[in-house]
């Protein structure tokens, strides 16, 4: 799997746990764990495309 790849499943990954832990009615501490862990995937998965973006810009120069 290549890094555009796993980063877009990462970003969406973050979606739809966001979209989970607003929508649902979960106690606190269930929704803190879905919105923690869609802010973990959603900044790991932007980190990896913009190394992806980063990298694919150097090697066409």
């Amino acid at each position: 799997m290549d890094n555009k790849t796993k980063g877009l499943v990462l970003v969406l990954c973050g979606l739809i746990f966001l979209l989970l832990g607003v929508t649902m009615p979960l106690a606190a501490v269930l929704k803190g764990i879905l919105l923690g862990s869609s802010l973990i995937l959603n900044v790991s998965g932007t980190v990896i495309l913009m190394n992806y973006i980063k990298t694919t810009k150097e090697s066409s120069r």
